[in-house]
């Protein structure tokens, strides 16, 4: 099971996505929150009953970890990467794995937690693993253990697509290793950057909290010392571009988020982002249909009251 890359195509599965859910891996969380959720010292109590009759997830494609297993007579089990309760995860008691969250129910007990081997023999690989913790890459190459270095973290079944890349990053994140994050670039597991190490792999997310990547065109190197508001900027855009088919321009949408946008044939962005100088052709007066054309506006009809004038290539008042 291997689903689409979630990061590098914001859209494509957005039928996918909910609001983010419970911190952790699991798909069907069973907590009760005792206190304010944003509280530090808020704590979760285990709620057996959140198991009972659960709702399958995902888009019923069946390519993706999302559409595993629903577990029945799961056990509402703790996830202690995250301090959540979920049901039937790796850990879970079970007689066999129907019980499980993914994975596979191996001498009483759920598997395919992080770091666990996936059966590599299977038809499904990822499907050993559990809940949306995935072995291999959408390619079905490199196979490595569940949510270790190099495994695919891009379910989206957690994500809301629509949001900053930086928030996606983290809800990615959870299906990574203790020590590892999903790349933005690649939507693999690579190992979190400490002071000092490469963060070459993905420039704007892989150092550590607290750290700052250091870049050129040939190296990253994360440091504890902030770049300046120009170089974040400059760092910001390249990334943004990166995330962009090569024919479509990253544009800027509200205050962090962007969309990419085709500015050669765009009518409300014709050629460069509206930031940018670029022409909302709709917005031209008198003009009834309209068109952006290798970046540039035509008019194709008037208004009523208005006629074409070729000398200004405008609409005119009658």
């Amino acid at each position: 099971m291997h689903a689409a890359l979630a990061i590098a195509s914001l859209a494509s599965l957005a039928s996918l996505a909910s609001a983010a859910a419970a911190p952790g891996y699991g798909r069907f969380p069973c907590f009760i929150v005792n206190g304010d959720i944003t509280d530090p010292d808020v704590t979760f109590q285990a709620d057996p009953s959140q198991c009972v009759d659960l709702i399958p997830t995902g888009d019923g494609s069946g390519f993706t970890q999302a559409d595993g297993n629903t577990p029945v007579g799961a056990e509402c089990v703790l996830d202690a990467n995250f301090g959540r309760y979920f049901c039937g995860i790796a850990g879970a008691t079970c007689t066999d794995g129907t019980q499980c969250d993914n994975g596979l129910c191996v001498n009483g007990q759920c598997q395919g937690g992080f770091s666990q081997d996936c059966d590599t023999t299977a038809e499904f690989p990822d499907s050993t693993c559990s809940g949306l913790l995935y072995c291999g890459f959408p390619d079905g190459s490199g196979f490595t253990t569940c949510g270790g270095i190099g495994a695919f973290c891009g379910d989206a079944l957690d994500a809301d697509l629509s949001a900053p890349v930086a928030d996606q990053v983290a809800v990615f994140s959870r299906y990574c290793q203790p020590g590892a994050q999903c790349s933005s670039l690649t939507q693999g597991c690579i190992v979190t950057a400490a002071l000092g190490q490469s963060c070459a792999e993905d420039p704007e997310f892989q150092c550590g909290e607290g750290l700052f990547p250091s870049s050129n065109d040939d190296t990253c190197v994360c440091t504890n010392v902030g770049p300046s508001a120009r170089a974040r900027s400059r760092r910001s855009a390249n990334h943004r571009r990166n995330l962009c088919p090569a024919s479509h321009t990253a544009c800027s949408v509200g205050t962090k988020g962007f969309e990419c946008i085709d500015v050669s044939s765009n009518i409300e962005q014709c050629g460069a982002c509206a930031s940018q100088g670029g022409v909302d052709c709709s917005a031209i007066e008198g003009a009834e249909s309209v068109g952006c054309v290798q970046g540039v506006c035509e008019i194709w009809s008037c208004q009523d009251g208005f006629t074409y004038d070729a000398s200004s290539s405008a609409c005119v008042r009658a």
